[in-house]
């Protein structure tokens, strides 16, 4: 919250199931990212000046300088390995994490069960399966991301 009063921010919170509808669409993680971080970027320049931004190098540097718009495209953009080395990219670091533990605390409880935080765990596995058993597979998608090796094996089309 401190953050948040000291700095202009947005955060741009893409669900489960709105993520796997725009990457059913895109069909490529970085330039979905790369989305997200341009929508964001642009929400900030919509009530603060400035001359420069940097991001966190996630992919071709390409794909964020595409997703840019009219106003992201008028500014030096910077991107580098662990940016996060900047303070203003650490503290949006900071703000999208506290919202995805917000986020996953509300879909566990849509749910009705703790949802682990991670991509590889067995227990991911065993709770997904617990997800389609209690509901379906339509249930699962609205709090995984159904492109994922771990939720293919929840939902039979890969060995776990």
């Amino acid at each position: 919250e401190e953050i948040k009063q000291l700095c202009s921010h947005s955060i741009v919170r893409i669900g489960p199931k709105r993520y796997n509808e725009l990457y059913s669409e895109v069909k490529n993680l970085n330039k979905l990212l790369a989305w997200g971080h341009a929508r964001a970027l642009e929400n900030v320049l919509d009530s603060t000046a400035c001359n420069l931004a940097v991001a966190d190098q996630f992919g071709n540097e390409s794909f964020l300088l595409n997703a840019l718009l009219e106003k992201g495209k008028q500014i030096k953009l910077e991107q580098r390995p662990k940016a996060e080395q900047d303070t203003a990219v650490a503290a949006a670091s900071i703000l999208a994490r506290a919202e995805f533990v917000q986020s996953m605390e509300q879909l566990s409880k849509r749910v009705g069960m703790s949802l682990p935080k991670g991509s590889s765990d067995r227990a991911i596995i065993t709770v997904g399966r617990e997800i389609i058993k209690n509901g379906s597979q339509n249930t699962l998608a609205e709090v995984a991301k159904l492109h994922f090796n771990t939720t293919q094996a929840v939902i039979g089309h890969r060995e776990s």
